[in-house]
């Protein structure tokens, strides 16, 4: 519950968590799980959270109604509470996200990826929601236009270091933990980020990867798996990308120095120094 929590603390910020607070961040969070409904039938994902996805339980038609019925009630609810901006906000984050989505369906399956495909994705997909979250808790908590634009700062930070830490547990996570198979990602054909630096630092990874997103699940080799994952590992892949994570929770936290010290501005540091460690 990061995003609910990311407007609780914004809105603590201000003049504190009140009823717009507490209905920004239900609606933060059902379209989150909007897009995870989503997501699962797009990637023809089976486990989610480690359990079953819906689709599997239910079926794709119902897991898409159901991410619909989602996002339009955030919308509604976001829409009753009245403050001026805040909807229209969230209308550019739903576009933005689609985009992202777009743009990382047509690369999927693709190698030759750039770190630059890589954070457009990312920015749109991930971030732009952790964005709206300090956005609409800084306008619940009557922030000014200075610090909500700080709070706005640090919720992209956050969200782009919150993904890049993501794929790293895809490639070096625990699977009992995170609640997914290793390297799914690049089953579902995504380049992430400790991929491309894997692959950038080591050419001979290409044509293994190459290898592994054209075939279906049943027909990816295990040994393809395990060169892969020792690639990432001999090319120090993952522990690069979480030097990287930090250096965008530290900006994160940097971009506070607006906020007066106190519980919340303490908190949302907190909230960031432990992104990079966490393990599911």
């Amino acid at each position: 519950r990061l995003r609910p929590i990311c407007v609780a603390l914004a809105a603590r910020a201000g003049s504190g968590f009140n009823s717009a607070a507490r209905v920004y961040a239900v609606a933060v969070e059902m379209v989150h799980n909007a897009t995870l409904l989503h997501d699962d039938v797009v990637d023809v994902g089976d486990r989610r959270r480690g359990a079953d996805a819906a689709r599997v339980i239910y079926g794709n038609a119902a897991s898409i109604f159901g991410g619909d019925w989602l996002l339009v009630d955030a919308l509604c609810r976001i829409q009753a509470v009245g403050q001026p901006g805040v909807l229209e906000r969230m209308l550019a984050v739903v576009k933005e996200m689609v985009i992202a989505e777009s743009l990382q369906l047509a690369r999927r399956g693709k190698v030759r990826s750039s770190a630059a495909d890589y954070f457009s994705i990312i920015s749109g997909k991930t971030a732009s929601l952790f964005r709206w979250a300090m956005f609409a808790g800084a306008r619940a908590g009557g922030l000014d236009e200075r610090a909500t634009s700080a709070l706005e700062l640090y919720g992209q930070k956050l969200g782009v270091a919150f993904q890049i830490v993501d794929d790293v547990l895809d490639v070096a996570g625990d699977p009992n933990a995170t609640g997914k198979a290793m390297l799914t990602d690049m089953r579902e054909g995504k380049m992430t980020y400790p991929l491309i630096l894997a692959m950038e630092r080591d050419a001979s990874l290409a044509p293994i990867l190459e290898e592994a997103m054209a075939a279906d699940e049943s027909g990816i080799d295990p040994a393809a798996c395990e060169k892969v994952a020792r690639a990432v590992a001999a090319a120090r892949a993952g522990e690069d990308s979480l030097e990287l994570a930090t250096k965008f929770c530290r900006e994160a936290v940097k971009s506070l120095e607006v906020l007066p010290p106190g519980r919340a501005r303490s908190s949302l540091e907190a909230v960031a120094m432990s992104t990079p460690r966490r393990r599911k």
